[in-house]
Order: structure tokens, then sequence, then C-alpha cells
């Protein structure tokens, strides 16, 4: 006998007119869901996003690009002992306590193997993140609402500032493991996820957003990274640094989304994370979570991050008249700053850094009013100036920059120096 595939129902409020989501009506089952996405470690998430729905894949900024390049990393060259890049594919979820008792859960990682004595967890705990005992309103761009009871929905519209005339019709959707799934992948690119999601046929397109704001930072830690800068538009094609900014970068895959908002300060600019995020920790702790402790799993999970301060120093030069187009410097890197840009922009490295790469490139711009080098002089990197330089000229410029100091600062070796693009 065929096993029946596990779903939820979801009520959506559609504008008949444009077959707009309204907002949407749901329990426990749902909801619950949707908080699990603030618990997906970012591996996860992209290991996720990459599977095959309704939707297709779909590239979440740099992430993407973050991930295989360490899914292609030798583990007998790179990894210490006791560790693997297992743990960093496939990192575990620190709230996967939590999560187990989901209707539909899409998360495919193993299960933590762990030994407690009864009674070491509360009962509720073990249920989810929410109270079944209320119903909930979910807007377009997944903001929650607890639903007073006997509410009628053209109140709900009014408060929600949407304003008519239209006429309403209400699709009853069976979500599916298939549509949570698409659920994640929409919540991560589109601010009308519930829209999206109505509209299977709807290609899901990321559109780049970045806004500089305040992010904690308790650290004094910094970091040396020499960066390679295309003079004519800004761009970084790419850098070299340390080990520990390799770890930095690659640390970026174990973190809870829901963590990284709240670093951000609750400005992520990730499709509709933010409202949901904001909408969360609104809600009442004792009125509708299970306990302040399942609450803060989703908001306030614990992240250990390492968070530098930005330096910048100048260090120009050209190497030929290709070089022209190259600037190159010291930069101490605010790591919450990548980690943001790294998940809006195919241009991590050039987006995170701009207010300081947009000060050098000026400062450069003025140094580089002398007359150009001699014509006979070789230009190798021309061929750069359109892209992304090769694996080869990569590797002449970083054995060329072993004995670099401002390259190895810290007194590392040159053997535990990487190429970042």
């Amino acid at each position: 006998m065929a096993t029946t595939e596990a779903q939820v129902l979801l009520k959506l409020v559609v504008n008949k007119d444009t077959n707009k989501v309204l907002f949407a009506e749901a329990k426990k089952d749902l909801v619950d869901i949707l908080c699990s996405f603030l618990t997906l470690p970012l591996g996860t998430i992209i290991r996720l996003v990459e599977y095959e729905s309704n939707k297709g894949p779909v590239t979440i900024g740099s992430l993407n690009s973050l991930y295989h390049s360490v899914a292609a990393l030798d583990d007998r060259n790179l990894w210490r002992q006791g560790y693997n890049k297992e743990m960093l594919l496939r990192p575990r979820n620190t709230a996967a306590d939590f999560c187990n008792t989901l209707k539909v859960n899409i998360d495919d990682t193993p299960p933590r193997q762990t030994f407690v004595s009864p009674g070491s967890f509360s009962e509720s705990s073990q249920n989810g993140f929410v109270h079944d005992v209320a119903i909930f309103v979910i807007t377009d761009d997944l903001i929650l609402m607890p639903k007073p009871v006997d509410y009628p929905r053209l109140a709900i519209l009014r408060d929600l500032g949407i304003k008519g005339p239209f006429s309403l019709k209400e699709i009853t959707v069976d979500v599916t493991k298939k549509k949570v799934l698409d659920l994640l992948k929409c919540s991560l690119l589109s601010k009308s996820c519930l829209t999206d999601l109505l509209l299977e046929n709807k290609t899901l397109i990321q559109r780049p957003t970045f806004f500089s704001g305040s992010v904690e930072n308790n650290s004094e830690i910094t970091f040396p990274l020499k960066l390679f800068i295309r003079k004519s538009d800004g761009k970084v094609l790419y850098g070299l640094g340390p080990k520990e900014i390799a770890d930095m970068l690659f640390s970026f895959l174990t973190f809870p989304l829901g963590g990284i908002v709240r670093k951000l300060g609750g400005n992520s600019c990730v499709g509709s994370i933010d409202g949901l995020y904001k909408s969360i920790v609104d809600m009442n702790d004792e009125l509708y979570f299970m306990s302040r402790l399942t609450k803060n799993r989703l908001v306030d999970p614990y992240l250990l991050l390492l968070m530098p301060l930005i330096r910048f120093e100048s260090s120009t030069t050209n190497e030929g008249k290709g070089c022209q187009h190259w600037a190159r410097g010291v930069v101490l890197m605010q790591c919450l700053n990548i980690l943001k840009a790294s998940m809006t922009s195919t241009s991590a490295l050039t987006t995170g850094l701009a207010h300081l790469l947009s000060e050098f490139i000026g400062c450069s711009s003025h140094d580089d009013a002398s007359p150009s080098h001699d014509d006979a002089s070789p230009s190798h990197d021309a061929c750069l100036l359109d892209g992304v330089p090769s694996a080869e000229e990569i590797a002449s410029s970083s054995s060329s920059d072993e004995s670099d100091s401002a390259c190895s600062s810290d007194g590392s070796d040159s053997a535990s120096s990487f190429v970042f693009i």
C-alpha cells in the first residue's frame, strides 16, 4: 500500500482580478515550518535550494559558489584532524530538537547521535515552536501575526492597509514537501512569497540589494587581506589572505539564518526573511510560543562569529601597461559586511567593501596621473580588464607575493594562504 505524502493546509485569500495573494490563514503545522526556516544553517539552505522543485534550483548571492568551492577542496590537505568538510556542507541544525516533529520537514541533514537522561528536555521543546491554540495571518511577504477569534477578513485587510474595492476568493493549498521547498526559495528571493508560491511557473530571480547599516561588532580581531582591484570599475578580481580568512568565510555555512539576521540588526536584505524575523520577535512569548527558550532558538541562537574591525592601507602598484587598471591594497575586513553581501550579491567582496574601495580607487587614481610605463613593458594583465583572471595568473600573483609582509603580517607561512575570488 502506497504511503500518503505528508502535507499541511494553507488558506489563501486572493484578489480575483490580479490573482495576488492578499494574506493567508494557517495553523501551527504551517507556522512551525515557516519558523524553522530561521533555524537552517546557510550550508543546508544552499543544498536545499539547489534541489529540483516547481521553482527549480536557485542561486543565493555568492553562497552557492562558496558552498561548491568547499565541496571541491581536498580533505587530506586542508582540514584539521577531527574535522572535515561535511561539517560545512551538511552542518548540524542546533534547533533540530524543535524541528523533529514538523509535519513536513525539508531538512535532510542526518540527525545527531546524542544520549540524554530522561527528563533532560521539557516536553514542549520536542513539539515545534508555537502553541496549537491560535490561527495565524501570514502576509504575502511572510509577516506573521495572530488572528483574533472571529475577526472578519475585511478587518484584517484594513489592518494590513490593503484598500479595495476588489472581489476576494479563497484557495486552499495542500502544502507538500516540494511546496515547502518552493516556499523556502520564495522567502529568500521574493517580497511576494505566497503569490509566487501560487504561481508555480513564475521564475525566481534575485534582485541584488545591499544597504549599509549598523551591525554588532564586539571584537578587535583583525585579519590581513590583499585585494586585486580592477580600476576601470572598482571590481575586486581576487584576494590573497591567510587561513583565518578562509576559516571565517567557510564558517558562514554553519550559521543559522535567524542568527545572521540578528547580527545584521534585522537588515539582511534577503527576500522576505527580515519581515518574518521581526514579526516573530514582536510576538508575545507566553501567548504564542512553547517557551521563551523556543523563541530564542529562532531569533537569538548561539552564533560563534569573528567580527574583525576595518583598516585600509594604500599600497598601489603598477606592474606593466595592463596593470594600470589594477590597484592593490591591504584590507582588514569587517566580516559581517562580507557575510551580508554574500547573501545578496555575486560579487561579495566588491559589494561588502564598497565604501572602502571607492575611497581607495579615488586615491589611487590621483596617484596614477603620472605618465604610464613604457609601451614596451609587458601587458600580461590586459586580458583581465573585462573578466576574472585565469588560474595561472592568480597562482603567479600568489607565488610572487609569498614574501610580502602585507600578506602575512601575522607571521603565518605562505602555505596557509588562500585565494578568494
